[in-house]
């Protein structure tokens, strides 16, 4: 039982580590020495203290053909990748962490312990290399400044607490990792490990002349840019994202430049988003084998059904594919991507949304999948500036712009599902 729970736990160690936007990280010695012992307690631990919001265990539907279709409850998270420790932060620009900690164990090494949920302080030193530098290579090689523990009992506090996006900025600087989060100022270092290399969607930012000056600050959710937004008088200088006094009234009375401000035609939620209404979040996932092939004795493709229930109402989320090459140690790197075209999910009023996709071949089988393509996890995301953004996780980076509210990881689930697809004939042939 010993061996079978520490194989689970480097497993979960490995996919949790990059649960929205993953990418291939050289996971360090002390992982795989980690305590046995201290894996099992610490699992223990979390599972008494995180009861309110443990998912359920992977059930399979009624139905004539279980063995062709599975349901997955997708824990409710406020984290994304370890780096930046969450996609959420509170009024002072901390993180809010409801999911996995980097904590010292009696060793002194740096491991993974779920179902927590804290607020890790923004002065974090994250992993550094010989210079000081960031890097997040290891991403277990520095431990979380703990803030305090979050209580999330009925009633409390901490659940009435206002969400922010992190601030931002600038994309490239004299720091490692990816683009600046928190911006240059607000913290001691880079907590942004997101990508390791360049930026996560370059096809539209940043411009050349972004690259070093654009900056925003934090903002409560509810009022992250939208951009082209008309109702707030206010514009963002494109290069700089300074904020200015727009000249768009087009009263009568108006000169021919336009009056200061807008017209007010769009409007957008004023309530605050609160952690308590964030996690009342529930998605699932129902995954059904389709398009079974006679002469390769195999589905080809699978259909998968997203439902979330209790999200924001009248809102943006995406769904995005965690697929194998996102975890191999490669000179390319990955990214995560759309489940579907479109992969977004717009809330109606009471905060329901579904979206429906095909995905051709969805589950290679390890053995024979060279490219990686095989999806192990999904995510889905708040998209608090209501950009699409195409095929593009992210233009900033986790938490400013797109923020992971459930993940399949996230209880320890190394991979979906067991199933195994085949390349149609005229996949093949393409």
């Amino acid at each position: 039982m010993n061996k079978i729970l520490s194989h689970r736990f480097k497993l979960t160690k490995m996919f949790l580590s990059l649960a929205l936007v993953a990418q291939p990280l050289a996971l360090s010695s002390a992982m795989a020495q980690a305590d046995q012992t201290t894996q099992a307690h610490q699992i223990q631990q979390a599972q008494q203290t995180h009861q309110e919001f443990k998912a359920p265990e992977i059930e399979l539907t009624e139905s004539r053909h279980r063995e062709n279709q599975v349901v997955i409850h997708l824990p409710t998270t406020t984290q994304g990748p370890l780096w930046p420790p969450s996609a959420i932060s509170d009024s002072n620009g901390d993180f809010i962490v409801v999911g996995s900690s980097l904590e010292k164990n009696s060793a002194g090494e740096v491991t993974l312990v779920p179902g927590r949920s804290l607020i890790v302080s923004k002065n974090t030193v994250p992993p550094l290399d010989e210079n000081g530098r960031e890097n997040f290579i290891n991403p277990f090689g520095a431990a979380y400044k703990q803030v305090r523990e979050l209580d999330l009992s009925k009633g409390s506090e901490d659940l009435k607490m206002v969400l922010h996006a992190h601030s931002y900025g600038p994309p490239e600087g004299d720091f490692g990792g990816g683009p600046r989060v928190p911006a240059l100022g607000v913290s001691d270092y880079n907590l942004n490990s997101f990508p390791l290399n360049g930026q996560p969607c370059p096809e539209i930012f940043p411009s050349e002349s972004q690259r070093n000056t654009y900056m925003r600050p934090g903002f409560a959710l509810h009022k992250v840019p939208i951009s082209g937004f008309q109702g707030d008088h206010m514009s963002y200088n494109v290069s700089t994202g300074e904020t200015f006094l727009p000249y768009k009234k087009t009263e009568v009375s108006c000169p021919t430049g336009g009056c200061a401000g807008e017209n007010m035609v769009d409007t957008r939620r004023t309530k605050p988003i609160t952690l308590g209404e964030w996690l009342k979040a529930k998605v699932k996932v129902k995954i059904r084998l389709t398009d079974y092939n006679r002469e390769l004795q195999a589905y080809t493709a699978a259909r998968f059904t997203v439902v979330g229930r209790n999200l924001l109402p009248n809102s943006f989320y995406h769904v995005f594919s965690l697929r194998a090459n996102l975890f191999r140690d490669h000179p390319v790197a990955s990214v995560a991507d759309p489940l579907g075209m479109p992969s977004l999910m717009v809330t109606d009023e009471k905060g329901y949304g579904r979206l429906s996709v095909k995905v051709e071949n969805p589950f290679p089988a390890s053995q024979t999948d060279e490219a990686g393509l095989r999806i192990m996890g999904i995510s889905v995301a708040f998209r608090s500036g209501f950009q699409n953004n195409g095929a593009c996780v992210t233009a900033y980076g986790p938490g400013v712009d797109v923020h992971a509210v459930a993940n399949s990881f996230g209880d320890g689930r190394p991979e979906l599902t067991h199933f195994t697809t085949k390349a149609a004939p005229a996949q093949v042939a393409q």
